[in-house]
């Protein structure tokens, strides 16, 4: 009879989080993960059933505590998406860890994921584009642009910005270029 687990899931699984963070899914090892998560190899696979399933909760939690503190900010569409930009530069940064987001991060590693896993990393991405894309509708009912792109490119436009600003940041690009980018970007909101 197997006894029952002696964990906390919500505490390990957020212990895994920053594993997976800092190092990416590849670059986690189990033996880092079970260091991190004060379990051992079977009891990782027990509860999880495997390496991608923990990462899938990982990845969850991570984007739960993000809605999270974006709702906390109560701000408008725009100070939300600027604050969301200045947010992920200071965090791509070197000088503060140069972790990035998760979710971002973990798009560089879609080819080499399993078919749930991507669509797990896939679905997360859409409700990022979603979000933007209302904040992106609501700034455009009260300012209208005619002839700027769609709220629907426009949201697409602000994630492929954030991608590009965690690998701009990785490759060294300075505080002032990821802000140019960043400001470029919302210059179409």
């Amino acid at each position: 009879m197997a006894r029952p687990p002696s964990f906390t899931r919500e505490a390990v699984v957020e212990r895994a989080m920053e594993v997976f963070w800092r190092e990416g899914f590849h670059g986690a090892s189990i033996a880092q993960l079970g260091a991190a998560m004060g379990l051992r190899p079977g009891s990782i696979y027990a509860a999880f059933g495997s390496k991608e399933g923990l990462f899938r909760e990982a990845l969850a939690a991570y984007t739960r505590q993000v809605r999270a503190r974006a709702r906390a900010l109560q701000l408008g569409p725009r100070a939300l998406l600027e604050r969301w930009f200045t947010l992920h530069i200071d965090r791509a940064l070197a000088e503060a860890g140069g972790r990035g987001c998760l979710l971002l991060n973990s798009v560089a590693e879609l080819p080499r994921l399993d078919d749930e896993t991507v669509a797990a990393v896939r679905a997360e991405l859409d409700a990022l584009e979603r979000l933007f894309h209302h904040c992106v509708a609501s700034v455009r009912r009260q300012t209208p642009r005619p002839d700027g792109p769609s709220p629907t490119a426009t949201a697409r436009l602000l994630v492929a910005a954030l991608i590009g600003i965690g690998v701009m940041s990785r490759a060294g690009a300075p505080r002032r270029t990821l802000r140019a980018v960043a400001h470029a970007a919302l210059a179409q909101v």
